[in-house]
């Protein structure tokens, strides 16, 4: 008989209103992790029924949070068809992320004894690769090229405690592991960052097989960092910014940008050019999911929780347009991913 899973939001969730203090960062939980209804817990599958029938193109990839019995599963909708009828998998996941030819699925398998897995499934949905995780699921994305990013918290810590640390790793199923990217070389103004509480999360890939861009945070700190992997380095971008995600064209990276003297602290959406380096800032009143997303390379998609229905949220998106604002994209859906 299955075990009944609590209904809850992932830890990137709730890290969206996480708040600055001396030594780390420091969270306040969202909703927290509440119950509201039974899911089935997640379990590795060999070969999840409906992941072959995903589109490879004109699709958002999502997580399920309407309160049924496909709660936490993975389902798709054409975007043609948009909000139209959503297609399920048996797959469930506490984060996905697909594109190309990997689908990446974070999960968490509670019980008396809690554990946290990591599955890469082909896009006829095969398991190409599995692994456990240290601790509580953040984020993942993959590759044009094949690989993926995982970020974790470490076990027993998360953005509710001072000096939490994560582990984040890029790897490619069946290929070459990076490992930790904390143990890369961390570059900001020309000097290595050696401090023993600096933490690295949030990977999003560039096109090529190379570069990618992360978080890097120390003390009070944090950096938008451009990673290679080849040099096994990451160097610093720009100050006080979280959670990167490069869009299509490759032209622009949005992230988290800390409003200055908030309080409580407050993310707003910040998007940078990256050949000129200007900045644009698009203020949000509510908190957001880290994990931002791009329907094409003017338009963002980001999850946001539903005040009056925890563990429920719904996928919103926003145009880089000056006084832009949110429009609702997929309502009972959580962590997207397009299918170009």
């Amino acid at each position: 008989m299955q075990q009944a899973k609590r209904k809850t939001w992932p830890v990137a969730m709730m890290a969206s209103i996480a708040v600055l203090v001396a030594g780390g960062i420091a969270a306040v939980s969202i909703t927290g992790y509440m119950q509201r209804s039974a899911a089935p817990t997640s379990t590795i599958q060999e070969n999840p029924s409906g992941l072959k029938e995903i589109p490879l193109s004109n699709a958002v990839v999502f997580r399920d949070t309407r309160d049924f019995q496909d709660y936490g599963k993975v389902g798709w909708v054409e975007l043609a068809d948009l909000p139209g009828t959503r297609t399920m998998t048996s797959l469930s996941c506490d984060r996905v992320y697909r594109t190309g030819g990997m689908l990446s699925c974070l999960s968490v398998n509670r019980g008396m004894n809690t554990t946290y897995d990591s599955q890469v499934y082909s896009v006829g949905g095969q398991l190409l690769a599995t692994g456990s995780l240290p601790g509580e699921p953040s984020r993942t994305r993959v590759s044009p090229t094949g690989m993926v990013g995982v970020t974790s918290f470490i076990t027993g810590e998360s953005y509710e405690q001072v000096g939490f640390s994560t582990k984040t790793t890029i790897s490619a199923p069946g290929g070459k592991d990076y490992g930790n990217l904390q143990d890369f070389t961390l570059l900001v103004d020309g000097k290595t960052l050696t401090a023993e509480d600096r933490n690295v999360w949030g990977v999003s890939f560039a096109k090529d097989a190379n570069t990618f861009y992360a978080t890097a945070a120390s003390g009070k700190q944090t950096w938008l960092m451009r990673g290679s992997l080849s040099d096994r380095t990451l160097t610093a971008v720009s100050e006080n910014a979280e959670c990167p995600s490069i869009s299509p064209n490759g032209k622009f990276i949005a992230y988290k940008k800390k409003r200055a003297d908030s309080v409580p602290v407050h993310w707003d959406i910040a998007v940078q050019d990256l050949s000129q380096g200007t900045e644009t800032l698009y203020p949000l009143e509510t908190s957001f999911d880290d994990q931002l997303e791009w329907l094409d390379s003017e338009t963002l998609l980001f999850g946001q929780a539903r005040a009056d229905s925890p563990g429920d949220a719904d996928i919103f998106s926003l145009t880089l347009q000056n006084d832009s604002k949110p429009r609702l994209f997929l309502e009972h859906a959580f962590s997207p991913s397009i299918q170009r």
